[in-house]
């Protein structure tokens, strides 16, 4: 009897596997290596929709510069969004974290920054989280599924 069950549980993963190949185009390994990885990141598709449309204008702005860009310093950020100085800059990422927070997103699941000092002068970098960066090419984002609130 337990020859059999064992038998049975071998087909059956056997089977589920050939699914997944045949699904997937990759060894049963793979499939786990992604399930796995999906399992790390808070980004679905559900989710990644439900955050962007929290968003306003500038705050979509700035994360459209920073997927495009991979990496973006302030000086280039205030730029794109037209925004005076760093103050002002602050508020649009402080309205990201604030919204990503309202979803229980943690801020550095979408973007890190680092400050450097060059001649007296404070300089940011951002840079886009790799678990953000996928979930934006998975949904094509931005995008025109995607039409500003204006």
């Amino acid at each position: 009897m337990a020859l059999l069950k064992a038998r049975d549980a071998e087909s059956a993963l056997k089977r589920a596997e050939s699914r997944v190949l045949a699904r997937f185009g990759g060894p049963m390994e793979q499939m786990k290596a992604s399930i796995l990885a999906e399992a790390e990141t808070p980004w679905t598709p559900k989710v990644f929709i439900a955050f962007i449309d929290r968003l306003g204008d500038s705050q979509q702005a700035a994360l459209a510069a920073l997927v495009t860009r991979r990496r973006i310093t302030d000086e280039e950020l205030r730029k794109g969004l037209k925004v005076s100085g760093n103050q002002a800059l602050a508020g649009v990422l402080s309205g990201i974290s604030k919204q990503a927070a309202a979803l229980n997103i943690d801020a550095r699941d979408i973007f890190s920054f680092e400050n450097l000092r060059n001649a007296g002068k404070r300089r940011s970098t951002y840079t886009v989280a790799d678990k953000f960066l996928d979930i934006a090419s998975r949904m094509t984002w931005p995008g025109p599924q995607f039409p500003s609130k204006n």
